[in-house]
């Protein structure tokens, strides 16, 4: 079969509203880290020098003399923003027999869209909860699977690793729905937001109220599963977040001063094409979207692992 050419391949603007629009509420990948338009597919970001940051610099000036000068040196690293493509085929039989001819059409669109998100999930979630990705990490020495476990005081340690390192108080906890299960029924998490709680109204743990308890900005959960069988075989799923808890550190407003755990570089945005296959009867829809997921300070992070 030919590939189609740049003539034949048609970017379909309604079919990418519909990409855009599509949320799946258990993808968090896309605000774990704060997203950076780029004008290039590939090319350089700029990581300061954090002990510049920390010296004790300033000092008295005498009249008529300069002031003292300071200055922070910098690195570079790059950045590839890798085009991923998906595409699902539309059999004209399918969109005669619909009740709504273009609904198989839309369909398709967000049957690729959430191929891609679960993509952009893993790549993520294997820095965020990997191996030695972060400088710092540990395993609870009681897991949270136990109700004699210590969760506030094993955040309590990240955070003081993470704020002794960068100097900035970590905002965000990502956590894995495994692990998260155990938070939300925790007695002495739950013991904490009783005095809330009223004969109508039982004290519950909310993302919101287990972020105030760990004094986070924000408690992300980790919902996404993924099925590592092949087609046809038995199903093997698992969740994409793992049983960890990676406390860390990012900006929303990206800078060459602000530091930040992660970046998400993107080129582009995220684009879905309809081209025609006359053989096969059939319309093909396919998304693509260039970008590149960087942890670019291991520092500004702390992983709890595999903490049930």
């Amino acid at each position: 079969m030919a590939t189609p050419t740049q003539q034949q391949v048609h970017l379909d603007g309604a079919l990418t509203n519909i990409s855009v629009a599509y949320r799946n509420a258990n993808y968090i990948a896309e605000t774990v880290f704060p997203n950076v338009p780029v004008v290039k597919q590939s090319n350089k970001y700029f990581v300061f020098t954090k002990s510049d940051w920390f010296r004790d610099e300033a000092a008295p000036r005498a009249p008529g003399t300069r002031a003292q000068r300071v200055d922070y040196n910098l690195s570079a690293s790059n950045y590839l923003c890798a085009e991923w493509a998906v595409a699902k085929g539309v059999p004209d039989e399918v969109v005669d027999n619909a009740d709504t001819p273009l609904r198989p059409v839309a369909e398709a669109a967000e049957y690729v869209t959430d191929k891609m998100y679960l993509r952009k999930e893993i790549l993520v979630a294997a820095i965020v909860h990997g191996n030695s990705q972060w400088s710092a990490s540990a395993t609870p020495s009681t897991l949270w699977s136990n109700d004699t476990s210590d969760p506030i005081g094993d955040v309590n340690t990240a955070l003081d690793s993470v704020r002794s390192s960068i100097g900035r108080d970590p905002n965000k906890g990502v956590i894995g729905a495994g692990l998260w299960r155990f938070l939300v029924k925790h007695p002495d998490l739950i013991d904490r937001v009783k005095g809330a709680a009223s004969p109508g109204s039982p004290a519950i743990l909310t993302m919101q109220a287990i972020a105030a308890l760990f004094e986070l900005e924000q408690i992300l959960v980790g919902k996404a599963v993924k099925d590592t069988g092949q087609e046809g075989a038995t199903a093997t799923r698992a969740y994409v977040w793992g049983n960890h808890l990676a406390i860390c550190y990012t900006t929303n407003t990206p800078s060459l001063n602000s530091p930040s755990a992660g970046y998400v570089f993107q080129w582009g945005a995220r684009a879905v094409n309809r081209y025609r296959e006359d053989q096969e009867h059939q319309d093909i829809i396919e998304v693509t979207e260039s970008f590149d997921q960087k942890l670019v300070a291991s520092d500004a992070g702390y992983l709890l692992k595999s903490a049930a």
